[in-house]
């Protein structure tokens, strides 16, 4: 199934591009709204890459400041230039609640391809109707798989014509099984998965479970994070660095590393941090995303360079 990982399987490690939100260059989503300007550009996020031994970057469309394909291809020029890796991260918005910069495969291929990216990560964001838990294959949300897959279908051809590899995510709206049935019905080797090591929680899906129904048909990832923090009043789960919450990333990573058709982890953070001290949010966030790496070079030994 795998197109395009290397021979020797060395990890690499790489950052989702919304793990630094708070900087502007996440996208938007579900009514976010950052309240001062965008911190940083795209060639700016490669030289802090670069500085913080990063191997690539898997880049949300809201990360580019526009899709003209000239300044794309010079992103991907210069993404090249300094041998990161990149990856593209878009959606269908077929929930329409999205605020992501375009929503067609097609446009999104050609937009990796100029990226150099050899792997698109596809979000449906399904309005999921409750009752969520335990709700799979709710037929609600039929609907919206069975155009997920008239899509993906019709984008197929020019996918591997491109060498370009989609990877359907189970974001906050899917459940694994969902996921390894829609790519079952569309049957197509340059179609796969994105597994989010924390979405299944939000609906109620074991987040171990998840991972192992999906690595092994998975292009990408997005490796994170959570905690489980319980109240008097019930629970709240809250986002950590890698390592500090309640899913057990050392197996999740041996899930992975062992049965994925990719050599790459990109870590993903989500803190909630308060907007209220402009300075201190992005101090905090960058600080997060260094102990992401500290935590993912030193105890889980990824990448093939060093800080």
């Amino acid at each position: 199934m795998n197109h395009y990982i290397t021979e020797d399987r060395d990890m690499l490690l790489g950052l989702h591009t919304y793990s630094l939100y708070l900087h502007g260059i996440g996208q938007t989503w579900a009514g976010f709204k950052l309240p001062w300007k965008r911190q940083i550009s795209t060639f700016e996020l490669f030289d802090l890459g670069v500085e913080m031994g990063l191997d690539g970057f898997h880049i949300d469309d809201g990360v580019l400041e526009n899709l003209e394909p000239s300044f794309v291809k010079e992103v991907g020029a210069a993404a090249k230039e300094k041998n990161l890796y990149l990856e593209y991260n878009m959606s269908m918005d077929l929930g329409n609640i999205d605020t992501g910069i375009q929503h067609d495969l097609k446009e999104g291929l050609n937009t990796a391809l100029d990226l150099g990216a050899k792997v698109i990560k596809v979000g449906m964001d399904i309005a999921r109707p409750r009752p969520r838990t335990g709700r799979v294959f709710d037929p609600r949300v039929m609907p919206y798989f069975e155009e997920t897959i008239i899509r993906l279908k019709s984008a197929s051809s020019m996918a591997k014509e491109y060498g370009i590899c989609f990877a359907l995510e189970n974001h906050c709206d899917s459940f694994s099984k969902e996921i390894l049935w829609i790519l079952k019905e569309v049957d197509h080797p340059f179609v796969g998965a994105c597994v989010d090591t924390v979405n299944a929680w939000h609906m109620g899906e074991n987040p171990m479970k998840a991972i192992e129904n999906l690595s092994p048909v998975a292009f990408t990832n997005h490796f994170r994070d959570n905690r489980i923090e319980f109240r008097k009043d019930g629970f709240q789960v809250t986002g950590v660095a890698t390592g500090d919450g309640d899913i057990d990333m050392e197996k999740a990573y041996e899930l992975i590393k062992t049965n994925s058709p990719t050599n790459r982890i990109n870590i993903e953070t989500d803190m909630g941090i308060s907007l209220e001290d402009k300075e201190t949010a992005l101090r905090l966030e960058l600080e997060t995303v260094k102990k992401c790496i500290d935590y993912c070079r030193n105890v889980l030994n990824i990448g093939r360079s060093k800080p």
